[in-house]
């Protein structure tokens, strides 16, 4: 504590500003208590019949002493707490150096804004994530955990817990806490045992043996990483993702769901879950409920977004729900998964597992790009996602047709543009 006080560290200054403010007010508080409490027992001694001829407030000198004494007090208090709160700020926060004051009115902004659940997973909720909470601190990600990927199906069957890296994804979108410590949780170990495994994984995965729950760590990560909101996973229970095809085969685990139609050469007629009635995480559910929008997607369809429409809960408490509910459609298709899909196909299976008239509106990608780009994800077997209007009208859902797409060299959404394009919905 003394070290604050040495020389130099441009502390002291704002300190001794507050103290005299401090002095100042609770100075101007005495006088003029004192001053309405002589005044209120001179009332008190006087008849009735003399109170017209009672002395009133004038501009006294001591009167006029009194208002300079606060005005010079509050404006010493003023400039102390601003020049202490900006010391911190710089000391605590650097990259934050010298926008306090747009930090503070952009945080009471953020504060009264809409309540919005985002539901889904993979790097779609990332990219709505980052550009939603620009715009309000009242934001909740409720993510699949039916990933059996790369690092997240090792730690999965390795621990016996639930898949860390959708969600680590998410913690990393909503972090404040820089980009130093984003691209920590990022880092990916390329060699050794830890192979494949990234830093963030590894970090719920110890916490969640130290707090001995998995919910208890995806807090914790999140405090850490000072996140803007929450992450939940829309279930704790270990769930796997499981399809029946068209041909009649039943294909288990993500990756195969995600291939369908490369692998299997058929369509989806049914897609569930193991165990079927595994139930919906109660903070999940409740965020839910209590949402102003509701938000699905955007991200994949059959393995990000409807896995969660299979937990036991969550398709009734989006029905039963007063938010506005949305859906963002894909830019592109998914090979494998999506392939041919157009807007209404994407839309239709949303409706078949959440109900009709649940829907309110379906925000879709009106941009075009330079044709070169379209020819590359061809190639990889992506095609554009077509707003067939015709289709949508009978699905009985309003389109929002946006300008969506990132400058960047990909056919992705620009996380700003869609954030802004759903924000105008609430």
């Amino acid at each position: 504590m003394r070290g604050l006080l040495l020389p130099g560290i441009k502390l002291k200054r704002w300190l001794l500003l507050l103290a005299l403010g401090i002095l100042g007010i609770i100075s101007f508080i005495i006088l003029t208590f004192s001053t309405e409490l002589a005044y209120f027992f001179n009332l008190l001694n006087h008849q009735l019949t003399q109170l017209a001829q009672l002395p009133v407030h004038s501009y006294s000198p001591k009167l006029i002493a009194e208002i300079l004494i606060f005005i010079v007090s509050l404006a010493l208090l003023i400039l102390g707490g601003r020049g202490f709160i900006s010391y911190l700020i710089d000391a605590l926060i650097p990259e934050k150096k010298g926008k306090i004051w747009s930090l503070l009115q952009k945080h009471s902004i953020r504060e009264t804004a809409p309540k919005i659940v985002v539901i889904g997973g993979g790097t779609g909720l990332n990219s709505i994530l980052s550009g939603l909470k620009k715009y309000t601190n009242n934001l909740t990600a409720v993510v699949s955990v039916t990933d059996e990927g790369g690092s997240s199906r090792k730690l999965r069957y390795e621990f016996g817990m639930l898949p860390p890296g959708d969600i680590r994804n998410c913690i990393v979108a909503l972090s404040e806490s820089g980009p130093e410590m984003a691209r920590l949780l990022e880092y990916r170990f390329d060699k050794g045992a830890l192979k494949g495994h990234s830093f963030g994984n590894l970090l719920i995965t110890a916490l969640t043996k130290t707090t001995g729950s998995f919910a208890e760590a995806v807090e914790e990560t999140g405090k850490i990483l000072a996140i803007r909101g929450k992450v939940l996973p829309v279930t704790l229970k270990q769930t796997t993702l499981c399809a029946e095809l068209e041909n009649g085969k039943i294909i288990e685990q993500e990756p195969k769901v995600e291939e369908h139609k490369t692998k299997y050469n058929s369509e989806i007629k049914r897609l569930f879950i193991k165990p079927k009635d595994a139930a919906a995480y109660p903070e999940a559910l409740n965020e839910i409920r209590n949402a102003d929008l509701v938000v699905l997607g955007p991200g994949s369809l059959y393995t990000s977004i409807l896995p969660n429409l299979l937990v036991k809960g969550v398709p009734e408490a989006i029905r039963n729900s007063n938010a506005t509910k949305v859906y963002v459609c894909n830019v592109m298709t998914q090979p494998g998964e999506t392939d041919n899909y157009t807007a209404s196909d994407h839309v239709s299976r949303i409706v078949k597992h959440l109900g009709k008239d649940v829907l309110d509106h379906v925000v879709v990608n009106k941009e075009r790009a330079p044709e070169k780009l379209y020819t590359r994800y061809r190639k990889e077997g992506a095609s554009r996602v077509k707003i067939d209007r015709e289709n949508l009208d009978k699905l009985e859902v309003d389109v929002v047709e946006a300008e969506l797409l990132t400058k960047k060299n990909l056919l992705r959404h620009d996380t700003d543009k869609l954030a802004r394009a759903v924000i105008d919905l609430t």
